[in-house]
């Protein structure tokens, strides 16, 4: 914090382990890095990734539900049905608890449901939910709202900002997400990312379309000129803005990784 109390943010370039899906018998294959996002690992796992991240000296955040999991198996903050909300807030509470006491920087979670098509908009306990949910989360560690894909009624810059405010959170692009968003509901991605900017703070970097999603859940790379518009305009910003920039590949698919990775070594 500086003089007046205000967060410093830095600048990080990061890699997700959802390149190894979370297996904690492929930790030193990831490349290094000064930073690490945690994804889902089991339970038991925990002492070796911590151990992981000593011998790397890495920094690092979670992302929600880390170590836990949700009854389903996503996170269904937005949903109609009380159980699935509120068991997504007490989840992503107890990752928040853990994240404070390993020394995290940060959670990632997902808001609002994706593929949603209920106008759960209407419902004010829905919100009063949402609210409550992640301000509970807040108390523990800085908490990132990372943009979903396909809610028919939450998918604009505005929307974001929105709940943004409201819960005095920061904002993740997942840029995979944006992309689909882009195809179903005519967004500008640029555009969105602009609108987004005052409270950013990191992006997630990988390739996904209707099509490859499909197939490849993030896919490394992609070569529609959408995808290079967005990578071009993250290495402008990220000259002056401390952006974490996240590469988010799954190993379901590695065509493409090497670019990926070059660019994220070259940003």
């Amino acid at each position: 914090m500086d003089l007046l109390g205000r967060v410093i943010m830095t600048r990080k370039k990061g890699i997700s382990t959802s390149l190894i899906r979370a297996n904690v018998e492929e930790l030193n294959t990831l490349p290094i890095s000064e930073h690490y996002e945690l994804t889902f690992f089991n339970h038991d796992d925990l002492g070796r990734v911590m151990d992981f991240l000593e011998q790397r000296k890495a920094t690092f955040g979670v992302h929600a539900p880390f170590i836990y999991r949700y009854i389903s198996k996503h996170p269904y903050p937005t949903s109609d049905d009380m159980l699935l909300r509120r068991d997504t807030y007490q989840i992503n509470l107890q990752c928040a608890v853990l994240a404070h006491e390993i020394n995290a920087e940060y959670m990632v979670i997902h808001f609002p449901n994706a593929v949603q098509k209920d106008k759960w908009l209407n419902n004010r306990k829905i919100l009063e939910d949402a609210i409550n949910g992640i301000s509970m989360a807040l108390q523990h560690i800085p908490v990132r709202i990372e943009n979903v894909y396909m809610n028919d009624v939450f998918h604009t810059a505005e929307d974001y900002l929105w709940i943004l405010k409201e819960s005095g959170t920061h904002m993740c692009i997942d840029i995979g997400h944006l992309l689909i968003d882009s195809e179903i509901y005519n967004l500008d991605p640029i555009e969105f990312i602009s609108k987004c900017l005052p409270r950013l703070a990191e992006i997630h970097i990988y390739y996904a379309d209707l099509e490859t999603y499909s197939k490849c859940h993030h896919a490394p790379w992609g070569d529609s000129r959408e995808f290079r518009k967005i990578l071009d305009f993250i290495h402008e910003i990220s000259k002056t803005l401390p952006l974490d920039l996240i590469i988010e590949p799954s190993d379901d698919c590695s065509a493409g990784l090497e670019e990926l990775i070059d660019y994220w070594e070259g940003v």
